[in-house]
């Protein structure tokens, strides 16, 4: 079943990158409400812009889901973040969009903007709001 809307306020938000080796690097923005295994829900978008690039990866906790692509829009905020899912997408997350809503310091703003274009360049759809 596929729920067409799901809201979450994360209290954990990031944005980082890890240097696994110098030509394989993950750009990448998470967002977590609750403990994953107590029935919190926590996504992530990475991606690794290096050879080895297959596109956006979109991780629902812990290990439910993972999907390469299928996002048609997703829109950064300085509080929310939405992001909309193609049909295909939404049949492996289970929702269709995706609301999140968070509250943080400019530092955590900052580093999640500078990872949300490493993870989200080159995609049309990626959008940033004031």
């Amino acid at each position: 079943m596929i729920e067409n809307e799901i809201r979450i306020k994360a209290s954990l938000v990031a944005g980082e990158q890890e240097e696994y080796t110098s030509d394989f690097v993950v750009h990448g923005i998470y967002f977590g409400e609750g403990d994953p295994e107590q029935g919190g829900r926590h996504w992530n978008f990475t991606r690794n812009l290096g050879e080895d690039d297959e596109g956006v990866c979109t991780v629902k906790e812990i290990q439910q889901v993972t999907v390469y692509g299928g996002i048609i829009r997703f829109t950064l905020a300085r509080d929310s973040v939405t992001c909309e899912f193609d049909e295909e997408a939404a049949e492996e997350t289970g929702v269709r969009k995706l609301l999140i809503d968070y509250n943080i310091d400019d530092d955590t703003w900052r580093s999640l903007l500078k990872q949300a274009k490493f993870v989200f360049d080159g995609e049309e759809y990626f959008e940033v709001t004031s």
